[in-house]
């Protein structure tokens, strides 16, 4: 049974369309390329859940390919720029200046009770100035959070959708006993090419707003996940390649999200959601990326014999096995330092320690951005969320983007 994710006049007419307007030369950014029927193209659609995949499209790959993750990353940077600048942005304004309201109103009935001098009236229009700027640093910090846990939350269900297609994903028959598996189920190769794109798009920013301290680190990081991606898909490793993709990105849907709340001051919230964060990190990046290196360096030579033949697709001989293990290791070593971090810098604010978290902006020394609380905010340029921020007054706080990078206070 094949099942589709959009209904079936649009998964036809959109391909259709943009065969029909546009030359055949922009096809491969906009359309999946090396379809096994040529005259059937198929934008989204599912596997089927048995191994006969019988009238389904199928894609093969090649260099081609790569046009259609540039495409994608193009898209992602006008998504995130839509998104911030008319979703995220007008959300957290009309939020703070609903709370903004209410504070002042109770500003209000306070001077009525105490009356006020002209030196009081002159201090209010100060901090209303201040407030003013602090404001538009908060809804940038909350559009950029925004945007990081609306791809995290969209392509985490995507990548389900992909890795429950097939019955027993993770199952090491599934993941290895099926190897090479190709040619993919067009879900599939989207699913990866547009992840490709997303970490092209994450490249880009990183490299056009303010750097920070840890901006190489971060660079480094990216590389190394662009480098598993291509490898994984060139050489037929894209089963093991989902389920990398869906522990990675399950995460990083709440640590955005906990920053959104604390920029809008619900701290309650905002602690909830740091926890699960915390939780959520633990068992998809701690656990289940050492159980990825687990089944890679027992489970694939069981069912895979080393052997280098690409013209049946396999890639796979003990120098490859060796370096593939190798790099999803590598990716574990620095998600578990990331991890450290996070846990222990929330241990010194349980304790009642002032604690500050050791990845800041390059600028911090120049000129911070502080609030009302003393609390310092960090302009940081947005990424997928790696570390925690701060807990200010047993509370969450917030400083800068998916990252995590903060500096973590006491409130006075």
């Amino acid at each position: 049974m094949t099942y589709n994710l959009t209904t079936s006049t649009f998964s036809s007419t959109l391909p259709n369309l943009i065969e029909t307007y546009l030359p055949s030369s922009l096809h491969p950014f906009f359309l999946l390329s090396y379809p096994i029927h040529p005259k059937a193209h198929s934008f989204l659609r599912l596997t089927s859940t048995s191994n006969n995949l019988g009238g389904q499209i199928l894609y093969d790959k090649g260099y081609k390919d790569i046009y259609y993750s540039i495409s994608w990353a193009i898209i992602f940077t006008l998504l995130r720029s839509f998104t911030m600048n008319y979703v995220f942005q007008p959300f957290a304004s009309y939020i703070l200046d609903r709370n903004r309201r209410i504070e002042l109103k109770q500003k209000r009935k306070q001077k009525k009770m105490k009356g006020s001098d002209t030196d009081e009236e002159v201090e209010v229009k100060e901090e209303s100035k201040k407030e003013k700027r602090h404001k538009r640093h908060l809804v940038t910090r909350f559009a950029e959070q925004g945007w990081s846990m609306l791809y995290c939350t969209v392509f985490w269900t995507l990548g389900m959708f992909t890795l429950y297609s097939v019955p027993s994903p993770t199952s090491p028959e599934q993941l290895w006993g099926t190897y090479p598996y190709t040619p993919l189920p067009a879900l599939t190769k989207f699913y990866y090419l547009a992840q490709l794109g997303w970490w092209f798009h994450q490249i880009y920013v990183i490299n056009t707003e303010k750097r920070r301290k840890d901006h190489w680190q971060m660079f480094g990081h990216h590389i190394l996940t662009i480098t598993l991606i291509v490898t994984s898909y060139i050489a037929n490793f894209t089963r093991i390649g989902v389920v990398i993709h869906v522990l990675m990105d399950f995460c990083d849907i709440f640590l955005p999200l906990a920053k959104m709340l604390r920029y809008l001051s619900y701290s309650r919230s905002c602690d909830l959601t740091f926890v699960i964060f915390l939780i959520s990190w633990l068992f998809s990046r701690e656990i289940g990326l050492f159980l990825v290196i687990k089944t890679s360096y027992l489970d694939a030579p069981r069912f895979i014999q080393f052997k280098w033949s690409p013209s049946t697709g396999q890639y796979l001989t003990y120098r490859t096995y060796l370096g593939f293990i190798g790099l999803v290791s590598l990716l574990w070593v620095l998600a578990s330092i990331w991890f450290y971090m996070a846990v222990k810098v929330a241990a010194k604010v349980v304790r009642g320690q002032g604690a500050e978290d050791s990845r800041s902006d390059d600028e911090d020394e120049d000129g911070p951005t502080e609030d009302a609380d003393g609390e310092v905010l960090d302009d940081v340029p947005q990424s997928v969320g790696t570390t925690a921020n701060g807990i200010a007054n047993g509370h969450l706080h917030s400083n800068g983007n998916g990252d995590g990078d903060g500096t973590l206070k006491k409130r006075k």
